[in-house]
């Protein structure tokens, strides 16, 4: 299904919610989930053009924080 975007759905914890207020008390709750979808777009955009041996690879990376 080249050139179709998949729907992402984000949900943000309290805690998530918490932890970005805690940065700007201002920040509204529908912030976080936006954030969470660019940065996974933005990841599927580089990814893009990887061998599918490297995607295993790199999210075990993204879990351990490096």
């Amino acid at each position: 299904m080249r050139g179709v975007a998949p729907m992402i759905n984000l949900y943000l914890s309290g805690r998530s919610l918490a932890a970005a207020r805690s940065v700007d008390p201002q920040v509204s709750p529908a912030a976080g989930p936006a954030a969470g979808e660019v940065a996974i777009v933005e990841q599927l955009r580089e990814g893009a053009g990887w061998a599918v041996e490297q995607i295993p690879a790199r999210a075990d990376r993204i879990a351990r924080g490096d």
